[in-house]
């Protein structure tokens, strides 16, 4: 299904690729988009289900793969039992102290407000490590219970691929510490903030870029195909003159008409094109069409003849042309960034530290940059 969305048929498609041809300041390469992303990932509180299923397969696997690196252990079956009960209790206690050392360092964080805390969570991969270990100590409680139910040939893999996952948690906690401590110097919650910043600002500037775009794109292309855009001019000496009746209108009835485009198929679109106009002589108008607004996808009046109006059936095939959704999360950012650094400006006005506002003044003057170069 991803294939056929990031293909050319799609407008918001051909609106990326020239955000990506006529702003490339805006895009990372794309290791190291695949890097965040996988970041962004792991590091989400609500994840924790791919979390455990990931823990399972590292017990699991071994046990129906031969691994070379598993065969230079040759442990006894009376030691992996042994075992397993040690590494439920040491992870247990590495996991205990670990959150007092983090609970200590949170403590003395150089900049104590919300969305620090929130950048901390998700650098630091704390949620990661929570699960991870919990998850972990699960699967060899039930292991130790299981123990003279399981084969031994599978119970030793099962045990062996246990300990490299405990090896794996106690490299990200060195992470962690390494992470959280760096939340200790002011400048340095400056860099990431100022980095996070910048961040909320492209993402800003991509969503009105799609507006934009899209907007340009499908005149373009609607028009190339012998339609004209539709432009209502209507004075109040045609009101007058013309017979017109009037009905109440019902807000709520009015509102369920209406859902946010996120796509449009543009080959489908020329088909209803041909459609219409093969046997009709009539000029066919179109109204523009711009991605992430509302349109009345109920009237669907967005391509029709000349004084004829759209069938149901047209009406249908026009909507089958859409890609709709309900109230969708707007795609744009909620500021969270920089409504930080709006209060830190007005807090440091307000407490008479002007020499202070000069990095959150600096990364306002880089936002501001990158504004200008992507209108």
């Amino acid at each position: 299904m991803k294939i056929f969305k990031n293909s050319n048929i799609w407008l918001r498609h051909r609106a990326k690729k020239e955000i990506k041809k006529n702003h490339k300041d805006l895009f990372n390469p794309i290791h190291i988009d695949l890097i965040n992303k996988c970041h962004n990932f792991i590091s989400d509180r609500n994840n924790w289900a791919w979390v455990f299923l990931f823990v399972i397969v590292c017990f699991w696997l071994p046990t129906y793969i031969d691994f070379e690196t598993l065969d230079v252990f040759k442990i006894d079956i009376l030691t992996v039992k042994t075992i397993v009960d040690q590494r439920t209790t040491n992870l247990a206690t590495i996991i205990s102290i670990s959150l007092v050392v983090v609970g200590f360092l949170i403590n003395n964080l150089a900049v104590k407000s919300p969305i620090t805390y929130k950048l901390l969570f998700k650098k630091s991969l704390l949620y990661l490590i929570i699960y991870l270990t919990l998850s972990t100590i699960f699967v060899f409680i039930i292991a130790s219970t299981l123990r003279d139910t399981i084969p031994e040939f599978e119970y030793t893999r099962l045990v062996l691929g246990g300990t490299y996952l405990c090896l794996l948690i106690l490299f990200i906690i060195g992470y962690l510490f390494r992470k959280i401590i760096h939340f200790t110097n002011e400048k340095e919650i400056s860099k990431m903030l100022t980095i996070e910043l910048l961040n909320e600002g492209k993402k800003e500037i991509k969503y009105f870029l799609i507006k934009k775009y899209s907007n340009e794109i499908y005149k373009k292309t609607i028009s190339k195909f012998g339609t004209e855009e539709f432009n209502f001019v209507f004075s109040l000496e045609n009101l007058q003159s013309s017979k017109t009746s009037f009905r109440s209108i019902n807000k709520d009835e009015e509102e369920k008409k209406y859902r946010f485009l996120t796509d449009v198929n543009i080959p489908l679109i020329r088909l209803f094109i041909w459609y219409k106009t093969r046997k009709q002589k009539s000029m066919l108008y179109f109204k523009n069409l711009v991605l992430d607004e509302q349109i009345n996808y109920i009237d669907n009046d967005i391509l029709w003849l000349e004084s004829i109006e759209n069938t149901t059936f047209e009406k249908w095939f026009l909507r089958k042309c859409l890609r709709l959704k309900k109230n969708g999360k707007s795609q744009t950012t909620d500021n969270i960034y920089r409504n930080e650094f709006d209060q830190k400006i007005i807090q440091l006005a307000e407490e008479n530290k002007y020499r202070n506002l000069e990095e959150p003044l600096d990364a306002y003057i880089e936002l501001y940059k990158l504004q200008m170069m992507n209108q």
